[in-house]
């Protein structure tokens, strides 16, 4: 679907349709802008190189080739076809840059360098291929769905200047002063200050932060800084098949071109840990930290008294209290604010509306260390933003929160003037100290918890595939995944379904394991020991075939579990038993019981039928309208004692010939017995 759906989603948010109003006086920096939204009919470039407010960066066009691999120059490719975003500083703009880092007044735009000349160029385009180029009207705060032309995410912010007026800031410090001038191959914006995005690592960055100095100090302490610091994998650059298979395993579909490394960390700020934890206030000398030992010393007893079974004194040892902490900040993937918490088809939501949250959602996202430990995030209605280990009850009629007894940490998106877009991750600032205290396993994630299989795959977040707003095929390449692996006889597509009608999804996305399948899955950890139910979506289709589980600790010796799963069978049928949900609640309960006697579950109601962006009505759980002979059950795989440190392996294998044969992956759970067997009985959602 082209960008026009996204126009129209982007374009319902209050904040940008105010803007189309006030952007026009918003600012005065020496640019007339008093026809907000033009169409000269020129091309990016030849408009830019015509105008006298910015031919300084159409010089720069001409400096900068395509790639490494070509001699065709940034110029050539905006006087071509295409569907591009620019976000063009004016010349005053881009002169006082270059003047600041060369410290020179009126430095010569033509004794640039080539790495400068770039570095502004490549950030300041976005290529949106078959969609079309960005309006002011699709901006919406947090990040750009399309990266820019050097892999990096573009974040988006509102602000009222000038009496109230309103205005987009984009990466932090440059400001929109004129929109949409529309061109035959795209949009451009108008910018007052050079874009920038920090060529820094996530430590490096949290390092430069003026307010971060008690955070750095433990992270660098630690040793966590040093785990934070690859950008991209380069063996893969030039080892890596072009070309995947498609669904009918035909060679036709490009792999992703890059495998980046991502990371993400929640900070706290100095005046945090000072009024929180009564941490010594950092003393800077040329700018550098004074009282590091003082200040470690004062951390180390409140990490003691928090993680008292890590004893170890070594900071970068994982038995040691202060490095425990520190690596419960830290997660390995690259998430941009608008995807910390997922958002599309939940029930009530629609997405063509993203403002107007309804249930809330929730993300579980295992922290670093290796110390099997779990952080949640929800958002929704009623949390009043993006919030860290929150625990509330729910109104079972409507999902909506009934109360909260654990509020949870607010997550900001920013960090005033200070970037936090590193180029391999991102930090977000929190309101309060983040612990893994008792009542995180013990209340916050004692419950079903429930993954889309894209969350749980790194490097499909970190290179943006996550929800990308298309319904491609998307192939990658056996060696993609650290925690799925495939046989040689099997290939694997994700196929996202955000635009018009999604199958019935969780997360309206799934992955499609192909061929004669053969894969390995790493499972997330469990919080707590004891009894859990291990369950995945497991729907009925002819071409799924039959497959056999395997289970267990030694990924190279997994057992087997239980027969064979025909998943070839109707659900309606003896062997499943599923039947739609009727007015009659007695009805349901006991279609629900006889279910869980043959190990099958209905979907849960929390995601719906995609109404291509109206709000959701109809529940996956019983899609009498839309798909009624394709719901994603879920299947109770294997039931049994488990703990927080094991980690454990499924293995899903076709047991027929088929060489076409299809193993869905959409989502997957860990349920307590305290849940399940619970005497009012798990809820639906």
């Amino acid at each position: 679907m082209k960008r026009q759906l996204k126009h129209i989603t982007r374009g319902l948010s209050l904040w940008t349709l105010l803007f189309a109003v006030f952007a026009v006086s918003s600012c005065k920096d020496s640019i007339d802008e008093s026809d907000m939204y033009t169409f000269t009919g020129e091309t990016a470039y030849s408009y830019l190189e015509k105008s006298e407010d910015y031919n300084m960066f159409a010089y720069l066009l001409t400096r900068v080739k395509l790639s490494k691999k070509s001699d065709s120059e940034l110029a050539q490719l905006l006087s071509a076809r295409g569907n591009y975003t620019i976000f063009a500083p004016t010349n005053e703009a881009l002169q006082s840059y270059l003047d600041s880092i060369y410290v020179t007044p009126n430095f010569n735009i033509t004794q640039v360098t080539d790495s400068i000349a770039e570095f502004i160029a490549r950030n300041a385009i976005i290529d949106n291929k078959d969609e079309e180029a960005y309006q002011a009207a699709d901006f919406i705060e947090g990040s750009l769905d399309k990266t820019n032309m050097d892999d990096r995410y573009i974040t988006v912010q509102f602000d009222t200047i000038n009496n109230g007026q309103l205005a987009t800031i984009i990466n932090t410090r440059s400001r929109i002063i004129q929109p949409d001038i529309e061109v035959t191959n795209g949009y451009i914006h108008g910018l007052n200050h050079v874009l920038e995005l920090s060529r820094a690592t996530l430590p490096a960055l949290i390092e430069e932060a003026d307010n971060l100095r008690i955070f750095n100090e433990i992270l660098v302490r630690t040793g966590w800084d040093q785990a934070m610091t690859q950008i991209r994998d380069e063996d893969y650059e030039v080892n890596h098949a072009i070309y995947g298979r498609d669904l009918s395993g035909n060679l036709t579909v490009r792999n992703p071109e890059h495998r980046y490394y991502g990371y993400t960390a929640f900070v706290e700020t100095d005046s945090l840990f000072c009024s929180e934890w009564g941490i010594p206030e950092p003393i800077l000398e040329n700018d550098k930290l004074q009282n590091g030992d003082e200040i470690m010393r004062a951390i180390s007893e409140k990490c003691q008294e928090a993680y008292p079974e890590y004893t170890d004194p070594d900071l970068k040892s994982t038995q040691n209290a202060v490095n425990q902490f520190m690596a419960y900040h830290l997660l390995g993937a690259r998430l941009t604010w608008d995807r910390l918490v997922f958002h599309h088809i939940e029930m009530y939501y629609a997405y063509l509306n993203p403002d107007q949250l309804t249930i809330d959602c929730f993300e579980y996202y295992e922290t670093f260390a290796n110390n099997r430990k779990l952080l949640k995030i929800t958002e929704g209605r009623d949390t009043n933003g993006k919030r860290i280990n929150r625990h509330a009850t729910y109104d079972l009629n409507t999902y909506y929160e009934s109360g909260c007894d654990r509020e949870g940490l607010l997550i900001s998106m920013d960090n005033g003037r200070n970037l936090t877009n590193a180029v391999n991750g991102f930090y977000y600032p929190i309101d309060h100290i983040l612990l893994y205290d008792e009542d995180v396993p013990g209340l916050v994630l004692n419950e079903r918890l429930r993954w889309d299989i894209s969350s749980l795959l790194p490097e499909l977040i970190t290179n943006g595939y996550r929800g990308i707003f298309d319904q491609g095929t998307h192939p990658f390449p056996l060696e993609y995944f650290d925690r799925l692996q495939f046989t040689d006889e099997s290939w694997n597509c994700y196929l996202p379904y955000q635009t018009g009608n999604s199958q019935t999804n969780y997360q309206a996305d799934e992955f499609n394991i192909r061929g004669q399948y053969d894969f390995t899955f790493r499972l997330p950890p469990v919080p707590n020991e004891g009894t859990y139910e291990l369950r995945f979506c497991a729907p009925c289709n002819k071409g799924f075939g039959m497959a056999q589980f395997y289970f267990g600790s030694n990924k190279q010796n997994l057992q087997p579990v239980g027969l064979p799963v025909d998943l070839r069978v109707s659900p309606y049928g003896p062997v499943i038993g599923y039947d739609l949900d009727r007015d009659d609640e007695d009805y349901n309960r006991q279609i629900d019981k006889d279910m869980r006697n043959k190990g099958y579950m209905k979907p849960p109601r929390h995601d719906g039928i995609s109404r291509q962006g109206q709000p959701v009505t109809e529940s996956m759980r019983s899609p009498s309208v839309s798909y009624p002979n394709n719901v994603r059950l879920r299947k109770i795989i294997w039931t049994g004692n488990v703990k927080p440190s094991d980690v454990l392996y499924i293995r899903v294998k076709s047991v027929l010939n088929i060489p076409l044969a299809c193993f869905l992956l959409d989502y997957m759970e860990w349920c307590p017995k305290n849940v399940y067997a619970s005497p009012e009985g798990e809820d639906q959602w």
